[in-house]
């Protein structure tokens, strides 16, 4: 009895360990807005707990602002197909996704165009949405 209790203890603390470790991208992003940034992929990493993809983009007074572009998890990116070569440093892409409440040169991705016009998506999307515009490309 004494272990079986211990036992549910030890599941419920790791449940709640768990589940305060994820946040909704409605914390850092705002959802209800959407934005647009093209630049040059200058990293990409697969990585828990977000993939990133670093970018640097060409503001309208001609500087180039160092952009973080954040998308989902690994094992969601992977689900949807993912491998970790979807870009390179060098490739020009256009992200569209929702910008930081801080203003700051943040980006929650939902479509990455590569330089060949195939689109890449991210996990917070429709997949029915994903479905019929694969089947249209």
């Amino acid at each position: 009895m004494r272990t079986s209790l211990l036992g549910a203890a030890a599941v419920v603390l790791f449940a709640s360990v768990s589940a305060r470790a994820h946040h909704s991208p409605a914390a850092l992003y705002l959802l209800d807005k959407q934005i647009v940034v093209e630049g040059i992929v200058t990293e990409y990493r697969l990585v828990n707990p977000h993939a990133r993809i670093y970018l640097d983009v060409t503001n309208a007074a001609g500087q180039v602002e160092r952009w973080l572009a954040e998308g989902g998890s690994p094992l969601v990116l992977r689900r949807l197909g993912w491998n970790g070569q979807e870009v390179k440093p060098g490739d020009r892409v256009r992200i569209a996704g929702n910008p930081a409440r801080d203003a700051s040169k943040l980006i929650h991705w939902l479509t990455i165009t590569r330089p060949d016009g195939s689109e890449l998506f991210g996990e917070d999307i429709d997949f029915r949405a994903i479905d019929k515009r694969r089947r249209q490309q």
